[in-house]
């Protein structure tokens, strides 16, 4: 489907009950490295899809970058998909648990203070600048050379005065006295084995509900596989936000779930407050925000 068409499909359906959608990945767990065992290097080129266009290696692991029909893409181990943005259209998110995450402007729809802690292909970040034009962003991100080669390959040229990218320990950054308070806080990074261990610490998770400005909503990408015990972690979060959180599991499968913890506010059960928002929030970003509602809805209070 050409750019073109995808525009103009997307137009017709966003009122639609059927989710709308950019052109699309391949489905899989997202913001991961754990879904294959360990393999060989032949392994890891069936995994990447188009056309190898950088592969680097530092203390973590590889890295590899790729492009397909107009995607360009960003994996981490064993060709392991992380994210992926159109480069001439980098704020459009074109991956289901981005746009989940993106759910958290339903319910805090002008943020003037963001942190991400996992700056991956930047689709997030991306979004954001163009989304929310008076928010400043923070993001801390572990690996030096994924911060190389965001501002080579994901992030548009000339940078941008309210962007700041910080090489850091998410969970060391949260817990810093002098740590800034913010309105959004979105946590999607990922180690060898699945999301990484300290950021689902209760004290870092503490810390995290302790840097949210009043009404703030936190957001974090986790995996929801039998040896994960989804259904415990997200008690752990709710016993942090004091029960005020949400799940969004993006699939039946064993795939990506979207946990929210909302600083000083319950989301209310019918979620009709938020249903006008949602269609105007996707017809201006092309994300089927009224589809997630609905999820919303379903997952949590039926």
């Amino acid at each position: 489907m050409g750019r073109i068409a995808v525009h103009e499909y997307l137009m017709r359906n966003l009122s639609d009950t059927s989710a709308c959608r950019l052109p699309r990945v391949r489905r899989g767990v997202f913001g991961a490295q754990a879904l294959f065992p360990p393999s060989s290097q032949v392994r890891s080129r069936e995994l990447i899809k188009g056309t190898i266009i950088g592969r680097w290696r530092d203390g973590y692991g590889e890295i590899v970058v790729a492009e397909d029909g107009g995607i360009r893409s960003l994996y981490f181990g064993d060709g392991v998909l992380q994210s992926a943005i159109l480069p001439d259209r980098p704020e459009a998110l074109i991956m289901d648990y981005g746009q989940a995450m993106m759910c958290a402007l339903l319910f805090r729809n002008a943020p003037e203070s963001a942190l991400l802690i996992g700056l991956g292909g930047c689709s997030l970040v991306n979004f954001l600048l163009k989304a929310a034009p008076t928010c400043i962003l923070d993001v801390i991100e572990l690996r030096g050379k994924v911060i190389e080669i965001a501002y080579e390959f994901f992030l548009p040229p000339g940078g941008n005065e309210r962007l700041r990218i910080v090489q850091g320990a998410g969970e060391d950054f949260v817990r810093q006295r002098d740590c800034p308070r913010y309105d959004l806080i979105l946590v999607d990074a990922f180690d060898d084995g699945g999301p990484a261990a300290p950021l689902l610490d209760r004290e870092f998770l503490g810390a995290c509900r302790g840097r949210l400005n009043r009404r703030g909503v936190f957001a974090i990408n986790v995996w929801n596989r039998p040896r994960d015990d989804f259904p415990a972690l997200f008690a752990k979060i709710g016993d942090v936000f004091g029960s005020n959180t949400s799940k969004l599991l993006l699939s039946e499968a064993y795939r990506n779930a979207i946990v929210f913890g909302f600083e000083d506010f319950t989301m209310p059960g019918d979620l009709h407050a938020y249903r006008e928002a949602a269609k105007a929030l996707g017809k201006k970003h092309l994300v089927n925000f009224p589809l997630y509602l609905r999820r919303l809805y379903w997952q949590n209070f039926i």
